[in-house]
């Protein structure tokens, strides 16, 4: 039954997504023990259809976002994937289960990626493709549905060059999780958000990268619509509550996205 394969590479191909690949589930490792308990009770997954979900858009000179926030969110993008895709595959076979996953995942994304040959492990921690960098998404299915050959390869690092280090203005930790925080920020965290600047996110380490220079543009549709690179107080604060939800910085609410433009300003 390898016309599922077949199923697979038209579906993706509607939506413009070119990067997939399918391993044995005993080659991922689970990181989140009790999202995998809590899903699997009545069957047990066999293999992994991992994906990729391309988001660059070119670099925005001027923008004072990260790459990915660019775009509106993702994960309402892979919803409408799922409800489109995961009917497909249970009507090709009825006797499978299948189950959609993007960034809140029973599995380890990154490392699931790289056996599925998808891209190399980074030393910042994220999938570098080829040929969209490390401007991706990573969403996958797991299915009890057993495939008649599987993609493994050896999963590869990239050169450990220490670029993406150097380039880091934090000594420990991240400043895009930093710019994430509730609450007031020291006056050194402010700093470096203003040397970037921004307000949300950083991609030093992926813009120092020399296996990430001139990354091709995502060729989906959703990721090149509706883009707002440059943020203002006054931009956030005349969002409606439906426009803001669409934002990947939603998730922190409004109140941090504007303690860090005034942070900005000052």
């Amino acid at each position: 039954m390898e016309n599922m394969k077949q199923l697979l590479q038209e579906a993706f191909g509607r939506e413009q997504i070119d990067s997939f690949g399918i391993i044995r589930f005993t080659e991922c490792r689970v990181i989140h023990e009790s999202l995998y308990q809590r899903t699997f009770t009545n069957w047990q997954p066999q293999s992994a259809i991992l994906f990729l979900m391309p988001y660059y858009t070119g670099e925005h000179i001027g923008r004072n976002l990260s790459l990915y926030a660019i775009p509106r969110d993702y994960h309402y993008f892979v919803k409408g994937l799922f409800q489109l895709l995961l009917p497909q595959l249970s009507a090709c076979s009825p006797a499978s289960h299948f189950v959609g996953f993007a960034d809140h995942s029973p599995i380890s994304e990154i490392s699931a990626a790289a056996q599925a040959g998808l891209g190399v492990i980074g030393d910042m921690g994220q999938l570098i493709h080829p040929r969209y960098g490390a401007y991706t998404f990573i969403g996958e299915i797991l299915t009890d549905y057993v495939f008649d050959s599987y993609d493994t390869v050896p999963a590869k690092t990239c050169h450990h060059c220490g670029a993406c280090r150097r380039a880091c203005p934090v000594t420990e930790g991240c400043l895009s999780e930093i710019t994430q925080r509730k609450g007031e920020l020291s006056h050194e965290e402010i700093i470096m958000m203003q040397r970037v600047p921004t307000v949300w996110g950083c991609d030093l380490c992926r813009t120092s990268c020399p296996l990430n220079r001139e990354p091709a543009e995502t060729p989906i549709p959703y990721f090149r619509e509706d883009l707002e690179p440059y943020l203002t107080v006054e931009s956030v604060e005349g969002k409606s509550k439906e426009n803001f939800a669409e934002r990947a910085y939603s998730w922190r609410g409004k109140k941090t996205i504007l303690r860090n433009l005034h942070y900005l300003k000052d």
